[in-house]
């Protein structure tokens, strides 16, 4: 036998690894979850959900044996802090050893920081593809945000939780895990294990995003959809923020828009100003989306899903785009992370509000 072997020894790195159970399957909402309570010896559980899975929770809560689970419904339209503090003070007059979180990522946010405050362990069941259930919300949105670290203690994957989502929701949801992806692969200091993550969590998901909206109650698009998003979003919660992440949040923050939405947007024209920094990376996510042009494939794909291609579709009018400007042309932090003139930060953003087709510098 001939051993194979490279002429240089692996070059070094550091990769953390958050003690995350990940359970993932079909219907596992009903087949895994009491398992996994009686895992953790978990006697009195809170399940927190949002109102699109009020029913989803009291079937779960029915199941549970005892009487010693309760839902508790959590409002979109309430201020994030308030309902972290009820929850917390439901679950102290309870004796709650254990959360449930069931929904999509202002949910699962929430039921992070309850759990972070009260101590507990989380079991998260997530309802779409953004991974709310590994990484921390955004510095400038909500309550200040808990460490990264604060992972969910379990993750139940099941595609058949996902089914009730819109079109749009589906692919913004779908676009935003992909960008986790894209911004792993644009950080130079990521572990070529959380790039290798990356990379197959970007190919699933534009690979069976489309198929996911195609067939809106079939389970194999969806399943490998979530299967990438829950790839890419345990590779970006391990990798240090680089100064891709530093250049979409300044973005973000400028243009004062949900965070979730803003960042796909921008995505190809951030590639298309600062790709020729990074020509390595755009070659791997170009490989892994199946195309020769990861700003022309980023943007083909959000066009053919549906997903928004403009800073206008998201609500922003010129005022706000004439305000970001200026922010961005003064703060010149963010710019000069990505080595690019506080001049052309702008132009992304001022081709991002149009939609233009995204151009290189």
């Amino acid at each position: 036998m001939t051993a194979r072997y490279m002429s240089e020894v692996v070059a070094g790195f550091t990769h953390d690894v958050h003690a995350v159970r990940v359970v993932f399957a079909v219907d596992a909402h009903r087949t895994s979850l009491l398992p996994e309570l009686e895992r953790l010896g978990a006697k009195s559980v809170l399940v927190l959900a949002s109102a699109s899975q009020k029913a989803v929770a009291g079937a779960l809560t029915a199941a549970m044996p005892g009487g010693r689970a309760q839902p508790l419904a959590f409002t979109r339209s309430r201020a994030a802090a308030g309902q972290i503090s009820r929850v917390c003070e439901v679950a102290a007059r309870e004796e709650t050893d254990c959360l449930v979180a069931v929904g999509s990522g202002a949910v699962i946010h929430a039921a992070r920081q309850a759990a972070l405050r009260a101590e507990l362990p989380l079991i998260a069941l997530p309802t779409s593809y953004a991974g709310a259930e590994f990484v921390p919300p955004p510095r400038t949105n909500g309550p200040a945000a808990y460490p990264a670290a604060a992972a969910s203690r379990v993750v139940i994957y099941d595609p058949a939780l996902t089914i009730g989502l819109s079109d749009h929701v589906t692919a913004r949801s779908a676009m935003r895990a992909l960008a986790h992806g894209v911004d792993v692969l644009c950080t130079p200091d990521a572990s070529p294990v959380a790039a290798m993550m990356a990379e197959e969590g970007i190919r699933q998901i534009s690979d069976s995003m489309p198929d996911a909206i195609l067939h809106p109650h079939g389970l194999v698009g969806r399943s490998r959809t979530q299967y990438g998003g829950y790839l890419t979003a345990a590779s970006f919660a391990v990798s240090a923020p680089g100064p891709h992440r530093a250049l979409c949040e300044a973005v973000e923050e400028a243009c004062g828009l949900r965070h979730a939405d803003v960042r796909p947007v921008v995505l190809p024209h951030l590639l298309a100003a600062t790709g020729v920094k990074r020509p390595l990376a755009l070659a791997r996510v170009a490989e892994a989306l199946g195309c020769n042009d990861a700003v022309q494939g980023i943007a083909d794909l959000a066009h053919e899903v549906g997903a928004p291609q403009s800073l206008r579709e998201l609500g922003m009018g010129l005022d706000g785009l004439n305000a970001a400007l200026e922010a961005l042309r003064r703060d010149e932090t963010a710019a000069l992370h990505a080595e690019l003139k506080p001049d052309v930060l702008a132009a992304v953003v001022e081709s991002a509000f149009h939609g233009r087709t995204p151009l290189g510098p």
